[in-house]
């Protein structure tokens, strides 16, 4: 019978401490998908890709296929 009642103590517990936090995850889950679909966005430009990225000096020169037919 206490074991019930721990359980059922553990369990209210839970449940209000996921009410409390449950809407801030949801929130930064979403900020951080904007600024995901922000960034990608952004790295297009080139302008702005040479300030975002460091990884673009690190890259070979691009190969231009030929059209033969």
């Amino acid at each position: 019978m206490l074991e019930n009642k721990e359980d059922e103590s553990y369990i209210e517990l839970f449940l209000s401490f996921c009410e409390i936090v449950e809407p801030w995850l949801k929130r930064a889950v979403i900020i951080l998908l904007i600024g995901l679909c922000l960034f990608q966005g952004a790295l297009r430009i080139p302008e702005l890709r040479k300030i975002i990225s460091s990884a673009d000096k690190y890259e070979g020169v691009p190969i231009h296929k030929s059209i033969r037919r």
